[in-house]
């Protein structure tokens, strides 16, 4: 059996240890090695501290020397796992988490205004943003608590746009052809939910269709509905104003364009300015072939 420790491999053989591979003693290397896969940092094997076992075949000359270098190899471990988490996907889904949030809230706070104020002053059309810039206007007695209301609802909508602005801009830069595709939004979600721009560039076409539809797709493995035609894709203006009996065909197009953009942004880095083209002519095909066909 072997045990991968931070400093090398041990095979051992029941309370034996047979055989030693040490690394070589490079802190960048172990790093490398570390973040690759798990490594045993501390513990025992065969019955032996790993601390005393890295002395006694050569690794290290002391306890305070081991010691020295695992508290540098954390220190590195930390500082670059850090790095990892803070990549510009990762960036760009808490934006776009956060735009999902403010939506929600700000759809409870716009009814409960609009509920508040038809109590108090009757009828109204206005709703949301218009009507909360209309009640801060007001000059009514009383008013000020829907006010307050108003104002800090007219807030989250100033939030929603500043996010909506990084958001447009981060796409623009990490996935530009995933946004030339499906639109910064739609783009967005579609990472939000997949977990990172790496793990979308991995999906198939046929995952990237009904991702998103987890409900749908739950029903459908249970034997209570059909398979699913789209998921979130369905946002995509290609998919959501195309003739239900298109939307599978359109849908799978789409699919198959954002995850070859999605690729491109990964692993190439190029804007490849043909994939909205050919999107474009590849639904155009679909809605003509169509119309012959009904005819």
């Amino acid at each position: 059996m072997q045990i991968k420790t931070w400093f090398g491999i041990f095979t051992h053989d029941k309370d034996r240890i047979t055989n030693i591979e040490l690394f070589q003693k490079d802190l960048d290397v172990i790093l490398d090695c570390v973040l690759a896969e798990p490594l045993l940092l501390r513990g025992k094997i065969a019955g032996e501290d790993i601390r005393d076992l890295a002395i006694k075949h050569g690794f290290v000359a002391s306890h305070k020397e081991y010691d020295t270098l695992l508290h540098d190899l954390n220190i590195r471990l930390a500082k670059k796992q850090v790095e990892n988490a803070v990549t510009p996907d990762r960036q760009i889904i808490a934006a776009v988490e956060a735009i999902d949030d403010l939506d929600e809230t700000g759809n409870i706070l716009a009814e409960r205004l609009r509920e508040w104020y038809m109590l108090n002053l009757g009828e109204t059309n206005l709703k949301g943003r218009e009507l909360a810039n209309y009640i801060t206007g007001m000059k009514e007695p009383g008013s000020e608590p829907m006010k307050s209301l108003s104002s800090s609802l007219l807030g989250l909508y100033e939030s929603r746009l500043s996010i909506e602005e990084y958001l447009k801009k981060s796409m623009q830069e990490t996935a530009p052809n995933l946004t030339n595709v499906a639109g910064y939004l739609l783009g967005a979600r579609l990472l939000s939910i997949a977990g990172s721009l790496e793990k979308l560039a991995s999906m198939p076409s046929s995952t990237v269709q009904v991702i998103g539809a987890s409900n749908a797709l739950f029903k459908h493995l249970k034997g209570k509905a059909s398979s699913p035609k789209h998921g979130v894709i369905f946002r995509h203006p290609y998919v959501n104003t195309a003739p239900k009996r298109l939307r599978g065909k359109i849908a799978r197009a789409v699919a198959a364009k954002i995850s070859l953009a999605s690729r491109y942004d990964m692993y190439s880095g190029k804007i490849n300015e043909s994939l909205p083209v050919e999107l474009e002519k590849k639904v155009a095909n679909i809605r003509k072939q169509a119309k012959k066909l009904s005819r």
